[in-house]
């Protein structure tokens, strides 16, 4: 549709011009340094667990110039300065998904872009319009994360005035094929009204932590721990003692 429509223009364009007798020698209108620039992207970060290869759907945002007609390229996903894959771009329009395989990949922070586009932009001379093709690479850049699924799970023990709390974490490794130990920073909490106030705050080592706590009366206790870029956040069910 859009060759049909330039070869048309260019035709009743070209006749204006033989008919009037002006524009001959006319320099033709400057063209956009960048007839379509990428300002951005939409990309989900994902939580893995299983070792499957994802399709990760990335969408992006452009502006283009009045002299735009196409464009088409490649936005690159990379992940710590290494190719991990690339995606198609057509028209202003990511046309396919991303397969990223974290088993082999790896957990953590990937990006989008750069982007290496071929854009087609329109102009008039006195020949009527015509079309010309740009290529520039398009620096925008988007950060998303693949993180393993975390678990958490406190336990407690009582005696007399002391609650003694053991708590575990393990996290889905994608390159070993299922859950293992994890050692987050945790925090062992209890509950305080609404509020969960925090204990102790400890380094798990293989995957497991202990803690006692002075507490004469029964109280609900947990362990939780945050987000990374490789792992997601986790809080165990509550426990009373």
């Amino acid at each position: 549709m859009k060759s049909i429509r330039r070869v048309a223009t260019s035709v009743v364009t070209a006749g204006l011009v033989l008919v009037a007798g002006v524009g001959i020698g006319a320099p033709a209108a400057q063209a956009s340094s960048r007839p379509i620039d990428i300002t951005g992207y939409t990309v989900n970060d994902q939580v893995v667990s299983t070792s499957s290869c994802r399709n990760v759907t990335i969408k992006a945002r452009t502006k283009k110039q009045r002299d735009y007609w196409d464009s088409f390229g490649t936005v690159d996903v990379t992940k710590a300065g290494g190719w991990v894959g690339s995606v198609s771009f057509d028209d202003g329009i990511i046309t396919d998904r991303a397969v990223i395989c974290p088993s082999y990949e790896g957990l953590g922070k990937y990006t989008v872009g750069p982007a290496d586009l071929l854009a087609e932009y329109e102009y008039s001379d006195y020949w009527g319009w015509s079309t010309d093709l740009k290529s520039y690479v398009d620096g925008t850049r988007k950060s998303f994360y693949i993180r393993g699924k975390a678990k958490a799970s406190v336990s407690a023990k009582r005696s007399g005035k002391y609650v003694t709390l053991t708590g575990k974490a393990s996290r889905y490794r994608p390159d070993l094929y299922g859950y293992r130990a994890y050692n987050p920073r945790a925090k062992f909490q209890v509950k305080s009204g609404n509020q969960w106030k925090t204990v102790k705050t400890v380094t798990l080592k293989k995957g497991k932590a202990t803690v006692k706590v002075k507490r004469s009366s029964k109280a609900t206790y947990r362990m939780t721990f945050a987000k990374t870029s490789y792992s997601t956040s986790a809080t165990s069910k509550s426990v009373r003692k």
